[in-house]
């Protein structure tokens, strides 16, 4: 890991830092990211070569979802393993049966017998996987343009291999439309954004194996706090399905909820409480009508983000358990002094015990060497202000000998 001068940064409540450290630990770091990029113009190019059934009729790759929107974790609860989602897109005739395009599409991925993807692919109902040894899986997802309608808007295949009874779908669909929209939608802020990509950077193990970027004004480690707000939502929603049946909110549903609500605050704490509790609301007021939550793609309004996840009042009933347990451990964090071994508490069963120990590990020992240099101070009423003493008369400086394992501040 690299050196950090972590006075520099913009998280001075400690509660942030926190969060901030926590935040560079479940998401995918850069270098990660364009590796994925190699990896799939690595398949785009096999797609291509001589003999593949697919030979001269992929009109482009190119990622969606979390990819796209740089919103990417660590797929379940497990670490380093990323769900990387890409769309080809096939110059095929408009018409053509969903089984047909995923079988088309499996095939020319898995090639003959030893060639390079062969042992490493899995049709799924929807897309191809491709599984790579060191956890990363890439989903290709076929479609075909319906040149009639906005830029990408496509036709999606549904064909479930494990189902052969059921009706295959066809269904239209915009993601290229609405990773446009939720990227206009939370812009980042320069200085959160700048300090949180200087941090990521500084974690990135894999830094060495960077490469230079397809497009310069894409730097995957740079995000607005509404982003990195979205990626502590994925992360707790993971930890509480995990080992339950049926499915959870999609990653794409929370996207738009975010994206509607869309604030950058300078705060990621501000952030996460806002977004928990505006998503907590919705499905409350659709609870209280006795309704399912209805979303749509704003870039394709017969792309419904709802199909598959609510299918029952039970379903939604229990996310919104999940999000009322969430904004009361938040409402608690920020009720004023707690001891540390509470706010580790607390943010273990949100996030997670590896990286939530890691990250309290690092604010508590840059605390502690910012006040034996005397660069912290306390704020007017309570509270650590890291990298810098009070300013005159807001606060008084911290002494050298405070002891950082007992109770931290926030209010």
């Amino acid at each position: 890991m690299a050196n950090l001068d972590r006075s520099r940064l913009p998280f001075s409540d400690p509660l942030d830092a926190i969060l901030a450290e926590v935040a560079v630990r479940i998401q995918l770091p850069p270098s990660k990211y364009w590796l994925a990029v190699e990896r799939y113009r690595k398949i785009s190019e096999w797609l291509e070569r001589e003999g593949s059934p697919l030979k001269d009729r992929i009109a482009r790759l190119y990622p969606q979802g979390s990819m796209a929107i740089r919103a990417t974790i660590a797929s379940g609860v497990s670490d380093g393993n990323y769900d990387i989602d890409i769309i080809a897109e096939l110059m095929l005739a408009v018409g053509v049966k969903p089984q047909e395009v995923l079988d088309l599409l499996f095939k020319a991925i898995r090639g003959e017998a030893g060639s390079r993807y062969h042992a490493m692919v899995k049709r799924r109902s929807r897309c191809v996987a491709v599984f790579y040894a060191d956890g990363m899986h890439l989903d290709v997802t076929p479609v075909v343009l319906e040149p009639r309608l906005a830029p990408r808007t496509s036709f999606l295949f549904h064909d479930d291999p494990d189902e052969p009874t059921e009706t295959g779908m066809t269904l239209l669909m915009n993601a290229w439309g609405f990773c446009q929209w939720f990227k206009g939608r939370t812009e980042d802020g320069k200085p959160f954004s700048d300090s949180f990509a200087e941090l990521a950077r500084s974690h990135d193990a894999y830094a060495e194996a960077e490469k230079e970027p397809v497009d310069p004004q894409e730097d995957p480690a740079r995000k607005s706090s509404d982003v990195v707000a979205l990626q502590f939502m994925k992360r707790n929603r993971n930890l509480r399905f995990e080992g339950r049946e049926g499915r959870m909110p999609s990653s794409v549903l929370l996207s738009k909820w975010v994206g509607d609500d869309a604030i950058d605050h300078d705060s990621l704490m501000g952030a996460l409480e806002h977004h928990v509790e505006r998503i907590r609301r919705r499905i409350a007021i659709a609870e209280s009508r006795g309704m399912l939550v209805s979303e749509f793609n704003p870039a394709c309004d017969q792309d419904c983000f709802t199909d598959r996840w609510p299918l029952s009042r039970a379903e939604q009933q229990l996310y919104l358990s999940d999000l009322i347990g969430f904004r009361k451990a938040l409402l608690e964090l920020r009720s004023g002094e707690l001891s540390i071994d509470r706010i580790q508490k607390l943010l273990i069963e949100l996030f997670g015990e590896t990286h939530v120990r890691s990250a309290v590990e690092a604010v508590q020992g840059s605390v502690g060497s910012e006040t034996q240099a005397g660069n912290t101070g306390h704020k007017p009423g309570g509270g650590i202000v890291i990298g810098g003493a009070a300013a005159p008369g807001t606060g008084r400086s911290a002494k050298p000998n405070t002891n950082y394992g007992g109770p931290i501040e926030l209010s």
